[in-house]
Order: structure tokens, then C-alpha cells, then sequence
């Protein structure tokens, strides 16, 4: 892989979430990943033993569906400059497991797994006819 300088004037970012990255300069190899179980109730009232064993959950234990890779691909890049100049970057929220990178990488995979439960104390679907 070949290696750059990076720099950047100044980043501004409002929000980060959950393993997610912001990278400046080069890297070999990127996996954020995050498992998230959202709980949602009419009224907000919790005991604390809400969390649960994820592994109940197939959303977390199975595989996820790669892209099948059928063509070759062949790149040429030209570095014309060894230097990555950024003047500023302005970002409201990175989401979970997203990445904000200025440099180079060779691989970069990404995971995020999120499981909503919304818990009603009545039903919310009773004065529909």
C-alpha cells in the first residue's frame, strides 16, 4: 500500500456514535462493529434488568450476505501528489460504525446490527376499526 502524509486544517464533528472512526493518516485494516438492542417504552419507566442476552436475537449470530465478487477488476492510481490536503471538514453525526477516513487503507469492513423493541402498556392499535 503506499503511504501518504495527511493534512488537515481542522475537523469539526458534532456527534460520534458507537464504534465509529474518525482516521487521519494511512491504516491497513478498518472493522468497526457494533451490536445495539433499542428499547423503547410508552412510558419511560426501567427496572434496569431490560438487557437482555443478545444471542436470542438472530439479527446478531447470523451470517450476514456478502456480494458475490464475479468480475476481475484491475486498478492502476496514480499518486501525483505524496500529500493528502484537506481544508476543513464540517460533519454533524458519524453514525454507528461509520468512518470518517482522510488517508490511505487497504481494507475497510463495517458492521452495524440494531434491534428495536417497542413495549406498549396498552394497545395502540385499539380505537382502529
Amino acid at each position: 500500500m503506499y503511504s501518504r502524509s495527511s493534512l488537515v486544517n481542522w475537523i469539526y464533528v458534532t456527534s460520534l456514535d458507537s464504534s465509529s472512526i474518525v482516521q487521519i493518516g494511512d491504516s491497513n485494516q478498518v472493522t468497526p462493529e457494533t451490536k445495539v438492542y433499542a428499547l423503547q417504552r410508552e412510558q419511560p419507566i426501567f427496572n434496569g434488568d431490560e438487557v437482555e442476552d443478545l444471542t436470542q436475537y438472530p439479527i446478531y449470530s447470523q451470517p450476514l450476505p456478502l456480494p458475490l465478487l464475479t468480475e476481475n477488476v484491475r486498478q492502476t492510481t496514480i499518486h501525483e501528489n505524496p500529500i493528502i490536503k484537506v481544508g476543513s471538514i464540517r460533519i454533524t453525526g458519524i453514525a454507528a460504525s461509520s468512518v470518517l477516513h482522510v488517508g490511505s487503507t487497504r481494507t475497510i469492513r463495517t458492521e452495524a446490527r440494531i434491534k428495536h423493541n417497542r413495549q406498549y402498556f396498552s394497545d395502540p392499535y385499539a380505537d382502529e376499526d
